[in-house]
């Protein structure tokens, strides 16, 4: 399992992503005015492309993490 857990801050609206399931689902529910924003666009073109293999997963895993911090979302 490439996509391991990550905390993020409440104010996200969510607490952990423990999967690309869980990272594609917080995506499809956060506000438009995030969702254009190019670093999450890349996160959600990475997570569309997660399940191909191991390496696409870590991508989007890589991606997603780092769109989080972008917002200051994530929990260190």
């Amino acid at each position: 399992m490439a996509f391991s857990s990550m905390k993020l801050k409440p104010e996200s609206g969510a607490n952990r992503i423990k999967n690309a399931d869980d990272a594609y689902s917080f995506m499809v529910h956060m506000r438009l005015s995030y969702q254009n924003k190019p670093h999450w666009q890349v996160a959600r073109q990475a997570l569309n492309h997660a399940g191909a293999s191991d390496a696409s997963e870590i991508q989007a895993w890589r991606t997603f993490r780092a769109a989080a911090a972008a917002e200051g979302w994530l929990v260190e």
